[in-house]
């Protein structure tokens, strides 16, 4: 398998990057996921109140990650 250009940039610039600094950047993804996917919930279901959102991500990411399907 070969990386693009953009791809090798990218690797460049994360070494030269600390690995807090990394972790930062590895954080700051993992919430936007959970922001996008908290999103989908609210589109799909208008009427949830904030709790009921978290209840949603919170069984949706239990389904993603168990190894129980």
């Amino acid at each position: 398998m070969y990386l693009s250009n953009s791809e090798l940039k990218q690797l460049d610039l994360l070494k030269k990057k600390s690995p807090s600094e990394r972790f930062l950047l590895m954080l700051q993804l993992i919430g936007g996921q959970i922001e996008a996917m908290k999103a989908g919930i609210r589109y799909q279901n208008p009427k949830l109140d904030e709790m009921g959102v978290d209840k949603c991500l919170r069984e949706r990411i239990i389904k993603i990650y168990s190894l129980k399907h």
